[in-house]
């Protein structure tokens, strides 16, 4: 039976303090391997814990949403890259460790639109595919046309 409040509500206060040992692992299992041991330090640096198991669940260990994108904002400054998805799919460290890909710097190709350019074709936007129609569409709704388009990116690549 839980404590209850004059209103007949759940009395927080008068609850037992939670055992610190509740979310205690069987047994420890360093990470192994470069990508898990960085996980394990973001993650134990988050989550104020002395060390993480490479079985830990990240959600099960106090992670939240808003963790999350703190670590992945993390991961990619030590030049790993994981979506959101990814950590939402599998928040097992070991299993999460898996997905982790390296950022190479020559995955972005150079910005092909230069200041001289006076007409947008489709061969200068090779991170999105249209056609001559729709970037000329998308040059007649800019205040300015051509001359303030530095780039066109598709939003969904961004988004996943």
């Amino acid at each position: 039976m839980f404590p209850l409040t004059s209103n007949g509500k759940l009395d927080r206060w008068a609850l037992p303090a939670p055992d610190g040992n509740v979310f205690a692992r069987e047994t420890y299992e360093a990470p192994q391997g470069e990508a898990e041991t960085a996980l394990a330090q973001i993650w134990a640096e988050l989550l104020h814990l002395e060390r993480v198991s490479r079985h830990d669940n990240f959600f099960a260990l106090g992670g939240h949403s808003l963790l999350a994108v703190q670590m992945i904002e993390r991961l990619r400054r030590i030049g790993y890259s994981v979506s959101v998805r990814a950590l939402f799919d599998t928040p097992i460290l070991y299993i999460l460790a898996q997905s982790l890909q390296t950022q190479h710097a020559d995955l972005t190709p150079a910005n092909l639109i230069t200041s001289d350019i006076t007409t947008i074709t489709p061969d200068l936007l090779p991170l999105i595919d249209l056609t001559q129609l729709e970037i000329d569409h998308i040059v007649e709704q800019v205040p300015g046309g051509v001359a303030n388009i530095q780039d066109i990116y598709g939003l969904s690549p961004l988004q996943d």
